[in-house]
Protein backbone atom coordinates (compact mmCIF):
# COMPACT_ATOMS: atom_id res chain seq x y z
CA UNK A 1 0.00 0.00 0.00
CA UNK A 2 1.65 3.12 -1.04
CA UNK A 3 0.95 5.28 1.65
CA UNK A 4 3.54 6.86 3.44
CA UNK A 5 4.21 6.50 7.43
CA UNK A 6 2.81 9.41 8.79
CA UNK A 7 4.59 11.31 11.40
CA UNK A 8 2.01 12.93 14.13
CA UNK A 9 2.97 16.21 15.14
CA UNK A 10 1.44 15.68 18.40
CA UNK A 11 2.51 13.40 21.69
CA UNK A 12 1.82 13.05 25.09
CA UNK A 13 -1.91 13.92 25.83
CA UNK A 14 -2.44 15.12 21.85
CA UNK A 15 -3.75 10.89 21.69
CA UNK A 16 -6.90 11.60 24.33
CA UNK A 17 -7.46 15.08 22.62
CA UNK A 18 -8.12 13.49 19.41
CA UNK A 19 -9.61 10.85 20.61
CA UNK A 20 -12.53 13.06 22.82
CA UNK A 21 -12.66 15.03 19.65
CA UNK A 22 -13.36 12.57 17.03
CA UNK A 23 -15.58 11.01 19.58
CA UNK A 24 -17.66 14.05 19.94
CA UNK A 25 -17.82 15.19 16.58
CA UNK A 26 -19.33 11.60 15.59
CA UNK A 27 -16.86 11.63 12.43
CA UNK A 28 -18.81 14.26 10.90
CA UNK A 29 -15.61 16.30 9.29
CA UNK A 30 -16.95 19.91 8.23
CA UNK A 31 -19.31 21.17 5.62
CA UNK A 32 -17.33 21.62 2.71
CA UNK A 33 -13.81 20.05 2.05
CA UNK A 34 -10.24 20.37 3.89
CA UNK A 35 -6.98 19.27 3.25
CA UNK A 36 -6.28 15.78 5.04
CA UNK A 37 -2.47 15.29 6.39
CA UNK A 38 -0.84 11.90 4.44
CA UNK A 39 2.55 11.91 6.34
CA UNK A 40 6.00 13.34 5.40
CA UNK A 41 8.12 12.92 1.94
CA UNK A 42 11.80 13.48 1.10
CA UNK A 43 14.44 13.77 3.16
CA UNK A 44 16.75 11.17 0.34
CA UNK A 45 19.18 11.96 -1.78
CA UNK A 46 17.60 12.19 -5.34
CA UNK A 47 18.88 9.93 -8.61
CA UNK A 48 21.33 11.84 -10.26
CA UNK A 49 22.29 14.36 -7.82
CA UNK A 50 25.83 16.37 -8.31
CA UNK A 51 25.97 17.56 -5.12
CA UNK A 52 27.47 14.88 -2.41
CA UNK A 53 25.10 14.31 0.57
CA UNK A 54 22.53 16.70 -0.97
CA UNK A 55 19.10 15.44 0.12
CA UNK A 56 16.02 16.65 -1.11
CA UNK A 57 13.90 18.66 1.76
CA UNK A 58 10.99 17.10 3.76
CA UNK A 59 7.52 18.06 2.60
CA UNK A 60 4.13 17.46 4.57
CA UNK A 61 1.59 15.86 1.83
CA UNK A 62 -1.68 16.95 1.51
CA UNK A 63 -4.93 15.36 0.11
CA UNK A 64 -8.22 16.21 -0.12
CA UNK A 65 -10.99 14.56 1.06
CA UNK A 66 -11.96 12.95 -1.66
CA UNK A 67 -8.45 11.45 -2.81
CA UNK A 68 -8.01 10.20 0.69
CA UNK A 69 -11.37 8.75 0.92
CA UNK A 70 -9.99 6.95 -2.79
CA UNK A 71 -6.78 5.59 -1.48
CA UNK A 72 -8.60 2.94 0.48
CA UNK A 73 -10.13 0.96 -2.50
CA UNK A 74 -6.92 1.17 -4.39
CA UNK A 75 -5.40 -0.79 -1.34
CA UNK A 76 -4.61 -4.26 -2.01
CA UNK A 77 -6.58 -7.57 0.11
CA UNK A 78 -4.02 -7.42 2.87
CA UNK A 79 -4.06 -4.54 3.46
CA UNK A 80 -7.78 -3.68 4.14
CA UNK A 81 -7.82 -7.30 6.32
CA UNK A 82 -5.16 -5.36 8.33
CA UNK A 83 -6.93 -2.08 8.80
CA UNK A 84 -10.52 -4.25 9.25
CA UNK A 85 -8.58 -5.95 12.09
CA UNK A 86 -7.46 -2.61 14.10
CA UNK A 87 -10.79 -1.49 13.40
CA UNK A 88 -12.38 -4.70 15.57
CA UNK A 89 -9.57 -4.39 18.16
CA UNK A 90 -10.26 -0.24 18.56
CA UNK A 91 -14.27 -1.13 19.45
CA UNK A 92 -14.74 0.90 16.04
CA UNK A 93 -15.70 -2.32 14.35
CA UNK A 94 -17.09 -5.69 15.56
CA UNK A 95 -16.43 -9.51 14.60
CA UNK A 96 -18.58 -10.00 11.37
CA UNK A 97 -17.55 -6.51 9.75
CA UNK A 98 -16.09 -7.07 6.25
CA UNK A 99 -15.14 -4.71 3.23
CA UNK A 100 -18.16 -2.23 3.47
CA UNK A 101 -18.33 -1.28 7.14
CA UNK A 102 -14.03 -1.28 7.00
CA UNK A 103 -14.92 1.47 3.96
CA UNK A 104 -17.11 3.71 5.90
CA UNK A 105 -14.92 3.34 9.07
CA UNK A 106 -12.45 4.82 6.54
CA UNK A 107 -14.15 7.77 5.17
CA UNK A 108 -15.38 8.69 8.90
CA UNK A 109 -11.66 8.86 9.85
CA UNK A 110 -11.10 10.67 6.85
CA UNK A 111 -13.45 13.48 7.24
CA UNK A 112 -12.11 14.17 10.98
CA UNK A 113 -8.67 13.79 9.96
CA UNK A 114 -9.47 16.82 6.97
CA UNK A 115 -11.13 18.88 10.13
CA UNK A 116 -7.90 19.04 11.51
CA UNK A 117 -6.22 19.65 8.48
CA UNK A 118 -8.65 23.13 8.35
CA UNK A 119 -7.35 23.82 11.21
CA UNK A 120 -3.47 23.43 10.31
CA UNK A 121 -2.62 20.46 11.95
CA UNK A 122 -1.32 17.22 10.82
CA UNK A 123 -3.13 14.55 12.02
CA UNK A 124 -3.17 11.37 9.69
CA UNK A 125 -6.09 9.54 9.61
CA UNK A 126 -4.02 6.34 11.46
CA UNK A 127 -3.20 8.73 14.12
CA UNK A 128 -7.31 8.82 14.85
CA UNK A 129 -7.19 5.09 14.59
CA UNK A 130 -4.33 5.05 16.95
CA UNK A 131 -6.10 6.40 19.77
CA UNK A 132 -9.08 3.99 19.69
CA UNK A 133 -6.30 1.05 19.60
CA UNK A 134 -4.28 2.24 22.38
CA UNK A 135 -7.40 2.71 24.47
CA UNK A 136 -8.29 -0.94 24.08
CA UNK A 137 -5.18 -1.67 24.94
CA UNK A 138 -3.37 -1.95 22.06
CA UNK A 139 0.01 -1.34 21.17
CA UNK A 140 2.07 -1.01 17.34
CA UNK A 141 4.08 -4.10 19.35
CA UNK A 142 2.65 -7.59 18.39
CA UNK A 143 -0.64 -8.23 20.03
CA UNK A 144 -2.85 -11.19 19.29
CA UNK A 145 -6.66 -10.63 19.55
CA UNK A 146 -9.13 -13.80 18.96
CA UNK A 147 -11.57 -13.78 15.91
CA UNK A 148 -13.55 -16.97 15.76
CA UNK A 149 -10.89 -20.23 14.86
CA UNK A 150 -7.92 -17.50 13.96
CA UNK A 151 -6.09 -15.34 16.07
CA UNK A 152 -5.19 -12.12 14.57
CA UNK A 153 -1.84 -9.60 15.22
CA UNK A 154 -3.54 -6.34 15.89
CA UNK A 155 -0.16 -4.97 14.53
CA UNK A 156 0.49 -6.84 11.31
CA UNK A 157 -2.99 -8.33 10.21
CA UNK A 158 -1.49 -11.38 10.47
CA UNK A 159 -3.76 -14.13 11.01
CA UNK A 160 -3.05 -17.96 13.16
CA UNK A 161 -5.10 -21.22 12.92
CA UNK A 162 -5.96 -21.87 17.06
CA UNK A 163 -9.10 -23.93 15.92
CA UNK A 164 -9.42 -28.05 15.50
CA UNK A 165 -7.39 -30.18 13.85
CA UNK A 166 -4.81 -28.90 10.95
CA UNK A 167 -4.91 -25.78 9.05
CA UNK A 168 -4.78 -26.41 5.44
CA UNK A 169 -4.57 -23.16 4.13
CA UNK A 170 -6.95 -21.07 2.25
CA UNK A 171 -9.43 -20.99 5.46
CA UNK A 172 -10.14 -24.67 5.16
CA UNK A 173 -9.05 -26.37 8.45
CA UNK A 174 -8.93 -30.71 8.23
CA UNK A 175 -9.90 -32.81 12.25
CA UNK A 176 -9.75 -36.73 11.49
CA UNK A 177 -11.58 -38.41 14.55
CA UNK A 178 -11.12 -42.84 14.93
CA UNK A 179 -12.90 -44.43 17.05
CA UNK A 180 -13.52 -48.54 17.43
CA UNK A 181 -17.07 -50.03 17.46
CA UNK A 182 -17.70 -53.11 18.98
CA UNK A 183 -20.52 -54.95 18.69
CA UNK A 184 -22.79 -55.41 22.03
CA UNK A 185 -23.06 -58.31 23.52
CA UNK A 186 -27.02 -59.00 22.83
CA UNK A 187 -26.19 -58.35 19.02
CA UNK A 188 -23.48 -60.12 19.12
CA UNK A 189 -25.65 -63.42 20.44
CA UNK A 190 -27.97 -62.77 17.64
CA UNK A 191 -25.73 -62.81 14.79
CA UNK A 192 -24.19 -66.34 16.33
CA UNK A 193 -27.69 -67.61 17.01
CA UNK A 194 -28.63 -67.24 13.24
CA UNK A 195 -25.58 -68.77 12.30
CA UNK A 196 -25.72 -71.60 13.94
CA UNK A 197 -29.47 -72.04 13.59
CA UNK A 198 -28.80 -71.62 9.39
CA UNK A 199 -25.38 -73.75 9.40
CA UNK A 200 -25.88 -76.11 12.13
CA UNK A 201 -29.37 -76.59 12.38
CA UNK A 202 -28.82 -75.85 16.60
CA UNK A 203 -28.47 -72.73 18.80
CA UNK A 204 -24.69 -72.03 19.83
CA UNK A 205 -22.87 -73.06 23.18
CA UNK A 206 -21.76 -70.74 25.68
CA UNK A 207 -17.99 -71.64 24.71
CA UNK A 208 -18.85 -71.02 20.70
CA UNK A 209 -20.37 -67.51 21.50
CA UNK A 210 -17.61 -66.77 23.76
CA UNK A 211 -15.29 -67.40 20.34
CA UNK A 212 -17.54 -65.63 18.19
CA UNK A 213 -17.58 -62.75 20.74
CA UNK A 214 -13.80 -62.89 20.90
CA UNK A 215 -12.83 -63.08 16.78
CA UNK A 216 -15.88 -60.55 15.88
CA UNK A 217 -13.95 -58.27 18.29
CA UNK A 218 -10.35 -58.68 16.91
CA UNK A 219 -11.80 -57.81 13.91
CA UNK A 220 -13.44 -54.70 14.56
CA UNK A 221 -10.40 -53.10 16.71
CA UNK A 222 -8.15 -53.87 13.77
CA UNK A 223 -10.74 -51.80 11.01
CA UNK A 224 -11.13 -48.67 13.49
CA UNK A 225 -14.38 -46.05 12.34
CA UNK A 226 -12.74 -43.05 10.32
CA UNK A 227 -14.16 -39.39 10.31
CA UNK A 228 -12.68 -36.92 8.51
CA UNK A 229 -14.23 -33.27 8.47
CA UNK A 230 -13.32 -30.55 6.46
CA UNK A 231 -14.61 -27.37 7.98
CA UNK A 232 -14.29 -24.07 5.86
CA UNK A 233 -13.82 -20.31 7.73
CA UNK A 234 -14.92 -17.17 6.88
CA UNK A 235 -11.56 -15.48 6.79
CA UNK A 236 -12.99 -12.32 7.71
CA UNK A 237 -14.43 -12.99 10.97
CA UNK A 238 -13.26 -16.25 12.03
CA UNK A 239 -16.55 -18.23 11.55
CA UNK A 240 -17.38 -21.57 9.99
CA UNK A 241 -19.39 -21.50 6.96
CA UNK A 242 -19.32 -24.77 5.99
CA UNK A 243 -18.42 -28.68 6.97
CA UNK A 244 -17.83 -31.90 5.05
CA UNK A 245 -17.12 -35.30 6.80
CA UNK A 246 -16.45 -38.25 5.41
CA UNK A 247 -16.42 -41.67 7.07
CA UNK A 248 -14.34 -44.73 5.84
CA UNK A 249 -13.34 -48.35 7.91
CA UNK A 250 -15.45 -49.74 10.04
CA UNK A 251 -17.18 -53.50 9.91
CA UNK A 252 -20.83 -54.02 7.48
CA UNK A 253 -23.47 -56.70 8.85
CA UNK A 254 -22.24 -59.10 6.14
CA UNK A 255 -18.40 -58.45 7.47
CA UNK A 256 -19.87 -59.50 10.95
CA UNK A 257 -21.38 -62.83 9.48
CA UNK A 258 -18.59 -63.73 7.64
CA UNK A 259 -16.52 -64.22 10.40
CA UNK A 260 -19.16 -66.15 12.41
CA UNK A 261 -19.32 -68.25 9.56
CA UNK A 262 -15.57 -69.37 9.16
CA UNK A 263 -15.47 -70.02 12.67
CA UNK A 264 -18.27 -72.37 11.90
CA UNK A 265 -16.92 -74.20 9.10
CA UNK A 266 -13.63 -74.51 10.84
CA UNK A 267 -15.66 -77.15 12.95
CA UNK A 268 -15.08 -80.86 12.53
CA UNK A 269 -19.25 -80.29 13.27
CA UNK A 270 -20.11 -78.33 10.88
CA UNK A 271 -18.34 -81.32 7.76
CA UNK A 272 -20.52 -83.74 9.42
CA UNK A 273 -23.49 -82.07 9.71
CA UNK A 274 -22.70 -80.66 6.15
CA UNK A 275 -22.25 -84.69 4.88
CA UNK A 276 -25.32 -85.65 6.52
CA UNK A 277 -27.19 -83.16 5.32
CA UNK A 278 -25.92 -83.84 1.63
CA UNK A 279 -27.10 -87.78 2.05
CA UNK A 280 -30.21 -87.41 3.26
CA UNK A 281 -31.10 -84.97 0.37
CA UNK A 282 -30.04 -87.64 -1.72
CA UNK A 283 -32.09 -90.36 -0.31
CA UNK A 284 -35.13 -88.30 -0.32
CA UNK A 285 -34.59 -87.40 -4.19
CA UNK A 286 -33.75 -90.81 -4.59
CA UNK A 287 -37.17 -92.22 -2.93
CA UNK A 288 -39.81 -89.34 -3.83
CA UNK A 289 -37.80 -87.75 -6.75
CA UNK A 290 -36.11 -84.14 -7.02
CA UNK A 291 -38.57 -81.72 -6.94
CA UNK A 292 -39.72 -79.69 -10.19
Amino acid sequence: MAISKPTPSSSGGAQTDVLAAFAAAGGSGAATQGRVYFGEQGGYRPKGAEEKGRLLPKRSVWLTEDEAISRFFGWRQKDQQDFLAKGIVSGLLKLGDGPMEASKLWTKLVKEAASYGKAGKKVHPFDILASYVSAAGGTRESQWQSMGAFEVNVATGEKRYVGPGTYLGDGKAQQIDTRTDLTDPDTARAIATKLFQDLMGRDPGAGELGAFASALHTAESSAPVVNTTTTTYNMETGQPVSQDTQSSGGMTAEGRALIGENQIKKSKEYGVTQAATTYQNAFENLIFGAPE
